[in-house]
Order: C-alpha cells, then structure tokens, then sequence
C-alpha cells in the first residue's frame, strides 16, 4: 500500500508573496499539529492491522 501527502494550496485567493499575520500562523500551525496527530493514529491504526510492513 502507498500512502501520498497531498499538499493542499493553504493561499487560495491569497497573493503567494503576501506574509502571514501572526493569527494566520498560529491558525496554520494548530491545523498542522491536528493533522499530524491524525495521520500518526492512522498510521499506528494501520501497522496494527498488518496493511503495513
């Protein structure tokens, strides 16, 4: 099984070059964590069921 990242376009209708108030970032960065957190249970999820090796 082959698991891809897909990274989602976080600046739809942002300009690229425009910075991020600090809200955004805090924002941005909580999302993150709660991604990461999902994706390291889905992965011990999986391990545990033998799809991964």
């Amino acid at each position: 099984m082959k698991l891809t990242l897909v990274k989602p376009n976080l600046f739809t209708g942002l300009e690229q070059d425009t910075p991020l108030t600090e809200g955004q970032r805090q924002f941005q960065m909580r999302n993150l964590k709660k991604i990461i957190r999902f994706m390291k249970a889905q992965l011990r999820r999986l391990e545990k069921e033998g799809t991964i090796d």
